[in-house]
């Protein structure tokens, strides 16, 4: 007899789940504000670095110093959120991803402090250690904050859409999770590409001139088999583009690059196995 063990399976199950709170750019933004402006009045009024002890010329240099110590964790947030995300094409977390990003957010943190505010005679563990629980009391508070208030701005925008279920017109395609629900109606000419998510996919199209994102459970594989659109097709195992929102498309070593009008800073990678197909498509 075969035992399951249905703690770690649901315990797996939910660390695989999507974690998109931070996934658009407005989140983003608030999140990277709002800790570098809790943290630097935190650090003035809690002095947890000792900085008002440091000798300076002058009280704006004190003052000067304190403020770049908010500004530091800001800069790192800055970087880790707007710029090594979109490097390595993460769109968007899993809940195990998003703990091991946040890990990684406050161990950059504390290296940062270390270099700058660090004494360099003390011990170096014993250093280092202080710095981690200073910055853990420093940052995570109004890090779990703006992700508090982010979650209640998101749940209070999604009961307002649920108050008003979008109209459905023959012209729409309807996309379906897994379960067979209705998750989103949207004109096909609005679609400008499907992402891959682990157990999810993610469909981006225009909304009101600007781009949204819905994300659906259920696979890109079932997803394609179900939508009958010529001119959306499959580029890579983990993308299917709309060929109509191309605006332009380079040739790379082994195979090609889409630029899409309405996303200028993302490139989309065609793969050698889908190349073939989409050169076929573009010279219609």
């Amino acid at each position: 007899m075969k035992l399951i063990d249905t703690n770690n399976n649901q315990a797996t199950d939910f660390l695989s789940k999507p974690f998109t709170l931070l996934d658009d750019y407005k989140s983003k933004l608030f999140l990277v504000v709002f800790c570098g402006v809790f943290s630097t009045f935190f650090i003035f009024f809690y002095n947890p670095f000792n900085l008002h002890q440091i000798k300076y010329d002058s009280a704006i240099g004190r003052l000067l110093s304190i403020w770049n110590a908010g500004i530091l964790g800001t800069l790192i947030l800055s970087f880790t959120q707007f710029f090594l995300r979109p490097k390595i094409k993460l769109d968007t977390f899993t809940r195990s991803q998003f703990l091991f990003w946040v890990f990684f957010e406050f161990t950059s943190l504390c290296v940062g402090i270390y270099i700058i505010f660090g004494e360099r005679e003390a011990d170096f563990w014993g250093e280092f250690f202080l710095i981690v629980r200073y910055t853990i009391s420093v940052a995570f508070l109004p890090y779990f904050l703006a992700c508090l208030l982010i979650a209640v701005k998101k749940l209070s925008e999604k009961v307002q859409k649920e108050e008003i279920p979008p109209s459905v017109s023959s012209r729409q395609h309807l996309f379906k999770d897994e379960n067979g629900k209705i998750m989103l109606a949207i004109n096909p000419q609005q679609i400008l590409f499907l992402k891959s998510e682990n157990n999810y996919t993610s469909i981006h199209y225009l909304q009101n001139d600007r781009v949204d994102k819905k994300l659906i459970r259920t696979n890109l594989k079932k997803l394609e088999s179900e939508l009958d659109l010529p001119y959306l097709i499959r580029i890579h195992r983990s993308y299917m583009v709309n060929l109509k929102n191309i605006v332009s498309v380079h040739r790379k070593k082994g195979g090609f690059q889409i630029q899409l009008d309405q996303l200028p800073d993302r490139l989309l990678n065609v793969s050698e196995t889908y190349k073939n197909t989409f050169v076929a498509k573009i010279k219609r």
